[in-house]
């Protein structure tokens, strides 16, 4: 119990937000909040010149714990999407869908032409003097490139509250304008917005500008189909790091949930990774020098070997070496790799003609579990079981091992072993690599958990572990998926595996009652 910071009543409410204030009614909490808001969120925006502005947390932050939940301040579709509803963002069937009558632009129903976000396009288009007509529904189609640009340059006019939060997001203008993608971006976006709406209302600079904002601060949303973009104002000072301290999740409305999958300490930088953390090093920086116009430095970057898990190697040439091929240098990554143990060298050639051909065959290849079986006995002989390549043939494989309830319990040991191995040896490395990879992690050890808990029904004398044992780790195993998964929506199929996760949780913790 803790006191009422008004009236010192002992209570056991808390603020929802921060956990570190107690009231013992909303009345109170009321007439305590001018006062407490400025520090009730447990980050502070600071400012350095290297990174601008970014977060670092005021207080020690528990694991699990929640600390940026908010709205977009602009939503729209991505830059190439095939014709989706300008209301609620979904793809559009050729079949089915009604046209604005003010603007001609596609609606999948009558209440969608009352989404607020419609109104931006919708006028710029009155204005226009002329509807828009799409005729094609199955490739990435030129008008809808503009849409989320044009949303964002009417707040400008139509919500200066919004527009002054947007427009000082970083847009990277100086490091963007030599680079391909200002070019293309000038002559696929900023050219069409002038020409097809007839406008002099926004200079090429202004357009320029929010395409930048939209690029760099842009969250790619998974609730519609397909994921459109949105601008999230807090999340858009979380800093980068290809080993972040911070998960994303997202409601069913499309709200951003920030939460923190482990303990962070009071003082610490916020990030989160702009790219992909399953990704190799060199996949990692090129996407990152592409979309974001920086060299990522972070631990993890900075580290050849990737904490020790060797994730980029290849197998030494040698058959009698046991060693891994890496550059011989942070900055060698293009040039000579070289043996851990024999010290041979093999040149960027030998090294892109393997990623290449594994690469390519990854991406062909029907995610079967015979395929997978087949990769992985194929390029074992180039890549380790730990390269990035090899783990994502993994994941499907221990996914289409046992797919259903029903299925798990008639395939053989040798599959159900196998199942156990990759996915206990994916939690421990992705745990080092990617721990907030939340969603990957929580599938992964909900599969563990379903496997171990199949594998204490075979369980026999001659075993060296006992079917309370395997109870144990798997319910160890359910537990982790509860908590990686616990802010996912229903809408995902991480949000049903959730669901299941809990049922199992608590039927488990019966039986171990029992």
């Amino acid at each position: 119990m803790n006191p009422c910071k008004i009236c010192a009543a002992e209570t056991k409410n808390s603020c929802s937000n921060c956990k570190q204030i107690y009231y013992c009614c909303a009345e109170h909490q009321k007439q305590d909040w001018k006062s407490h808001k400025t520090n009730c969120r447990p980050f502070k925006i600071v400012f350095n010149d290297l990174l601008g502005r970014h977060l670092i947390t005021t207080r020690n932050i528990k694991p699990f714990e929640v600390l940026i939940k908010e709205a977009p301040l602009l939503r729209g579709p991505s830059q190439a999407t095939p014709p989706v509803c300008c209301g609620c963002l979904n793809a559009i069937e050729p079949s089915d869908y009604i046209n604005c009558e003010r603007c001609g632009w596609l609606l999948c129903g009558n209440e969608c032409k009352q989404k607020s976000e419609h109104k931006y396009e919708c006028e710029l288009t009155v204005q226009r003097g002329r509807k828009v007509n799409v005729q094609e529904f199955t490739n990435p189609h030129p008008m809808y490139q503009c849409i989320t640009t044009v949303r964002g340059l009417m707040l400008r006019d139509k919500d200066s509250e919004l527009w002054q939060k947007f427009i000082t997001l970083e847009s990277l203008e100086n490091a963007r304008r030599d680079s391909m993608q200002w070019k293309v971006d000038y002559e696929t976006v900023c050219k069409f917005i002038l020409k097809f709406f007839n406008t002099t209302s926004f200079t090429e600079d202004e357009i320029m500008r929010v395409i930048g904002i939209l690029q760099i601060n842009g969250h790619e949303v998974p609730v519609s189909d397909p994921p459109h973009v949105a601008i999230y104002y807090n999340a858009s000072f979380l800093e980068h790091s290809c080993i972040p301290n911070l998960a994303k999740s997202f409601s069913k409305d499309g709200h951003l949930i920030i939460w923190a999958p482990r303990a962070i300490k009071k003082g610490d930088h916020l990030s989160i990774c702009y790219s992909d953390s399953v990704w190799g090093t060199a996949d990692r920086q090129h996407h990152l020098m592409q979309t974001k116009m920086f060299k990522c430095k972070c631990s993890r970057c900075e580290d050849i070997t990737e904490y020790g898990t060797k994730y980029n190697a290849l197998r030494c040439e040698k058959s009698d070496c046991d060693g891994f091929i890496l550059p011989k240098s942070l900055n060698d990554w293009h040039k000579e790799w070289i043996c851990d143990i024999c010290q041979l060298q093999v040149d960027r050639g030998y090294v892109n003609n393997i990623l290449e051909r594994a690469g390519s065959d990854l991406n062909a290849m029907e995610k079967t579990k015979e395929n997978c079986i087949k990769y992985v006995e194929h390029y074992k002989k180039w890549l380790p079981g730990q390269h990035y390549y090899m783990c994502e043939v993994k994941i499907h494989l221990i996914q289409q091992i046992g797919r259903e309830p029903k299925e798990l319990i008639t395939i053989s040991d040798d599959e159900l072993q196998k199942k156990l191995k990759y996915a206990r040896e994916l939690i421990q490395l992705y745990e080092i690599l990617a721990p907030c990879e939340v969603r990957m992690l929580g599938t992964l050890c909900f599969e563990m958990h379903s496997a171990m808990a199949e594998q204490s029904r075979r369980i026999t004398a001659n075993t060296n572990v006992t079917p309370k044992e395997l109870l144990e780790e798997s319910l160890m195993y359910v537990e982790k998926c509860v908590n990686y998964l616990q802010y996912e929506s229903d809408i995902f199929v991480e949000g049903h595996i959730l669901k299941q996760a809990k049922i199992n949780r608590d039927a488990l913790n019966m039986v171990m009652r029992m």
